[in-house]
């Protein structure tokens, strides 16, 4: 017998439901309830495990890498060349992580732009030490802000030479650190001015790692034979190869070979000439000298005005680098000299962005630039572009000058008057394996006493530069089987089992396991 509503008061409109009634619709307001704080918490935790995946797949380098070039993934090259590094290396960027760790597509990024920030070059080496870090237990990377923790690198400051900026990279090992800026992990285009062509860091990383991780220094080897200043009578330079990382030897090229482990030739102000080719089956000196180039190395020439006379055979080797000798010539300078026969001059810096300008970038940022001094030098003549613009497969670039209120004379006569080149830098690229980009050097100056005691072990900037030149120019370790990796194609690249695979697992498997779930819950509520 059903009950009848009992209706007390008409203008008041409420009533006594059934008893049935609000049961049932209390269970479906509870299962409502429940359906949408179970929707809020699966939202919630779609929304935290997002969250946290992209934070840790961030971290421990979680994804798969389906570009052309492999540009998120270490080498194969890579991993054979530093298997067998078992000392501790640190990568320290020199900022703090949260400026290297921005969501940024960075090999789009490069393809597309073609002034690419030093921030966007520093979040791609980051990535790749990241990658390296992951692979190699030796190998731990970390990030402190240079500015606002400047203690935590006075250790570095004395064996970098160098003032160490937010854009550069430190890599430390039992050895000598080394100290790297972002622009030397990047291949430019040559036809595109400023476009970065192709990312070079690993075989970078590779062959820094092996250096401050090789218990065998490097050399510096000086000439002898030809009445050079020896190393005993230098003895402030041979200390600064010294400090610089390097064992010191002599070499008479008459009667050996240069070793596998010279990085740094010195011709150190000869008397007399390096052997020719004289028709004789023996390899002459001066094609020891040039094969020594051709492999790579780094020459070092100090010639003096009136000894450069004798030297015929070295000057034509320099001509085909770019640098023209002027025997018996010597410039002075009396408004901008220390003795009062204009002999001894202060040097004037190139300038900047050139390639002469990286060995005083040492001091070139200081307020007050420290003079480098030039007693008696010979000037120079640049046969190439002196802008460091590459011709052919040679970059030129003088790296000190005289003022223009300098004469050039010969015997006693002026002969010119103006700025003169002092010292040069060439550089030669060259490609191993059509894979690693690297370099020979030949460094002249026509002042042979500015490598002198009283010269390096003064307030001057000869010290601060020569000290760089041995840093920067000779402590380069050449690795091959290393692929360089071209930004021009970023597109992904996946084979046809590949693709099936995901297409399978996205448009099949995670609906099939939604599904299961859902019939799961039905049949236990259908249940209760």
């Amino acid at each position: 017998m059903k009950k009848e509503i009992k209706r007390t008061d008409l203008n008041d409109k409420t009533f006594a439901a059934p008893s049935g009634w609000v049961a049932k619709n209390r269970r479906q307001l509870t299962h409502g309830s429940l359906a949408a704080a179970i929707t809020a918490l699966v939202i919630a935790f779609i929304i935290v495990f997002n969250i946290a995946f992209t934070a840790l797949s961030r971290d421990r380098m979680w994804y798969f890498d389906m570009t052309k070039e492999q540009l998120y993934t270490v080498s194969d090259g890579t991993k054979e060349i530093l298997s067998d590094v078992t000392s501790e290396v640190k990568v320290i960027f020199t900022r703090d992580e949260s400026e290297l760790t921005r969501n940024v597509d960075l090999a789009s990024y490069f393809t597309t732009s073609t002034d690419v920030s030093d921030e966007a070059k520093l979040m791609y080496i980051y990535h790749s030490a990241k990658l390296l870090e992951k692979e190699f237990p030796f190998l731990h990377v970390e990030c402190v802000d240079v500015v606002k923790y400047p203690g935590y690198f006075d250790s570095y400051y004395s064996s970098l030479a160098d003032n160490i900026k937010t854009t550069d990279v430190i890599i430390d090992g039992p050895a000598s650190p080394r100290k790297l800026s972002c622009d030397s992990f990047f291949v430019y285009d040559p036809d595109n001015a400023g476009k970065i062509w192709a990312y070079n860091g690993e075989s970078k990383f590779a062959e820094t790692i092996l250096e401050v991780t090789s218990s065998d220094r490097p050399a510096v080897a000086f000439t002898t034979g030809h009445g050079e200043t020896p190393p005993d009578d230098a003895a402030a330079f041979r200390d600064l190869c010294s400090l610089a990382g390097y064992d010191v030897r002599e070499i008479d090229l008459a009667k050996e070979d240069i070793d596998a482990d010279v990085r740094i030739l010195v011709i150190n102000d000869p008397v007399y000439d390096l052997s020719g080719f004289e028709g004789k089956d023996t390899q002459s000196e001066i094609d020891k000298v040039a094969r020594f180039l051709d492999e790579y190395g780094c020459v070092m020439v100090f010639a003096g005005s009136e000894r450069a006379k004798n030297l015929t055979n070295l000057a034509e080797l320099l001509l085909e680098w770019g640098i023209e000798l002027c025997p018996g010539e010597v410039v002075k300078d009396t408004a901008n000299s220390i003795t009062y026969d204009g002999l001894e001059i202060y040097a004037e810096y190139y300038g900047e962005d050139t390639l002469g300008a990286e060995l005083y970038s040492s001091i070139s940022s200081l307020s007050s630039m420290p003079k480098t001094v030039m007693p008696g030098a010979m000037p120079l003549n640049m046969l190439y572009d002196t802008n460091s613009e590459l011709f052919g497969v040679f970059a030129a670039s003088p790296v000190l000058k005289s003022s223009d209120s300098s004469r050039t004379e010969r015997a006693g006569e002026v002969t010119d008057n103006g700025s003169r080149v002092l010292m040069s830098l060439t550089a030669k690229e060259g490609i191993i394996d059509n894979k690693d980009y690297v370099y020979a050097y030949l460094l002249v100056s026509g002042s042979p006493e500015m490598i002198s005691d009283d010269h390096l072990n003064s307030a001057y900037g000869n010290r601060d530069i020569m000290f760089y030149a041995l840093k920067h120019l000779g402590r380069q370790k050449v690795v091959s089987g290393i692929d360089l990796k071209r930004f021009d194609d970023t597109s992904l690249t996946a084979s046809v089992g590949q693709i099936n695979g995901w297409t399978v697992f996205f448009a099949a498997v995670i609906p099939v396991i939604a599904g299961v779930c859902g019939i799961v819950v039905c049949f236990r509520r259908r249940r209760r």
